[in-house]
């Protein structure tokens, strides 16, 4: 039976993320909402949670986090819902963004955190086509550790350490016509198109 006491606990240390994301052609804001998750991204902030690492053979710690390898691709699919079980986007247009970057940031009252991954497209990168899609491709774990997990170590052991099992390039999380994110966009390649993605945790 839940009591005052266990609500007023869950209200107090609640903490969120979300994810964001703005598409831009050119200089014009096309669309904006919140992403959905794949469930490599929270298998992989869990991992890093329970791990430890405490050096390297013949060397220093050299960690690797999950923006240490990333990008994001378009695709062509404008009618299939996200699933967290999604290990690529449905219709990939394999086309690497031009530009990439991150950047962070904290409230001055350190209750609030973000990143912001940035993706560009210069004019003529992208052929012309329907884009009805977008992923962000992380630094992630395959997924593959048994549940529950107790007391063993999940690193791979690679000349640059992760804390994680099997790390590679994954699909973390999915922007789609298909969830109602955005129209479809009728690219005519004339100008730059520019994903932004937000990461916010609040507490």
């Amino acid at each position: 039976m839940r009591t005052k006491i266990d609500e007023r606990i869950e209200e107090e240390y609640e903490a969120k993320i979300k994810g964001e994301f703005k598409i831009y052609l050119g200089d014009e804001l096309y669309a904006k909402g919140k992403n959905k998750w794949t469930r490599f991204l929270p298998s992989t902030i869990v991992q890093f949670v329970y791990n430890t690492r405490t050096g390297t053979p013949g060397g220093g710690t050299n960690l690797t986090g999950i923006s240490g390898n990333h990008t994001a691709r378009a695709g062509n699919d404008t009618t299939t819902p996200t699933s967290p079980d999604m290990t690529d986007l449905i219709s990939k247009i394999d086309i690497a963004p031009d530009t990439r970057n991150v950047v962070i940031f904290k409230s001055s009252g350190y209750t609030e955190y973000k990143s912001r991954h940035k993706y560009s497209w210069n004019p003529g990168t992208i052929p012309a086509q329907t884009i009805g899609e977008f992923g962000i491709y992380l630094w992630l774990s395959d997924d593959s550790w048994e549940s529950p997990q107790e007391n063993t170590l999940l690193y791979s052991d690679t000349y640059t350490q992760n804390v994680t099992r099997n790390p590679a390039l994954r699909l973390g999380a999915r922007i789609s016509s298909g969830d109602g994110d955005f129209d479809p966009i009728y690219y005519d390649s004339s100008e730059a198109l520019i994903l932004e993605w937000w990461v916010t945790i609040k507490f």
